[in-house]
This record gives structure tokens, sequence and C-alpha cells, in this order.
């Protein structure tokens, strides 16, 4: 569940303890990353590598707030140089796209082994037809065969 505090981070609870999420903008400069959270603007780290980033202010926060660093969730929006935004954007996007192509292509390779199988094709064919091994062929046909036998118990 999430909610959201007074100061406008959002406070998201499970089960563990709540944790509140605080958004940083990093900015380039020079060498260095510069680091503000939004929701507190004096809360300011400077680091080489922006993996780095995270931690320490995850760290800054919780000091200021005196809460334990575990309970302090960053997340970075970091400011890029000219259209490097929009490109990071749209192959955010297109792996979003191809995520859901492949899980959608794995049920239809699934779907075409059982009735490969079913038609009593060897494993070695179907793997030929998919373009998969044939001990790929055989972990499709059985899960499946598997998953249908636990429903029914």
């Amino acid at each position: 569940m999430t909610e959201t505090d007074v100061d406008g981070t959002a406070l998201v609870s499970g089960d563990e303890q709540a944790r509140r999420v605080f958004t940083c903008t990093p900015e380039r400069d020079g060498d260095h990353w510069l680091v503000r959270c939004d929701q507190y603007p004096g809360v300011c780290t400077r680091t080489r590598a922006l993996a780095q980033a995270i931690d320490n202010q995850r760290r800054s926060l919780a000091a200021i707030l005196d809460v334990p660093p575990e309970h302090i969730a960053v997340e970075l929006r970091p400011r890029l140089p000219g259209d490097a935004a929009e490109h990071v954007s749209r192959a955010r996007e297109l792996r979003s796209t191809a995520a859901w192509a492949n899980h959608a292509a794995a049920q239809e390779i699934r779907a075409a082994a059982r009735i490969l199988a079913e038609a009593e094709l060897s494993l070695r064919d179907i793997g030929t037809i998919l373009g998969i091994s044939y001990q790929r062929a055989h972990q499709l046909v059985h899960n499946r065969k598997a998953l249908h036998k636990r429903r029914r118990c």
C-alpha cells in the first residue's frame, strides 16, 4: 500500500516497516554528480559514480530524519543532456514492449509444443519446428502435463 506523507514523500508499507520514498535529482558537475533531494533540497551529496548516489542519499536522509537507512528508499531522476532523456525514455518503452513480446512468444511456443506433442510428433521434430533444442521441447511438453496433474489434485 502506498500513501503520501506530509512532506510529499511516498510511504510504502507491506511485510516490512513503512519505507519513505524520496526522489533525488542528480546533475553532472564536472567529474562528479551533485545529487539533491527534491523533498529536502538541503540534503545534497556529491559522488563520482551515479551508482553510489542512492546509498549516499539514503544515509544522509536517514541521519537528518533520525531513522535507520533501511527505512529510506531513494529514486533517482537524473537531468540528462540534450536529447538523451528522450532516447532513454524510448529505450525503456521498447524494453517494456520487448518483455511483453517475449512473454507472449513463450506462451505461444508452449501452446505449439503441446499441440505438436498431442499430434505425436517426436521431441526432435518439435524442437526443429520451433527452433529450440529437443531438450527444451521435452521441458515444455512435460512441464505442461505436470501442471495439469498438479491442478487436478
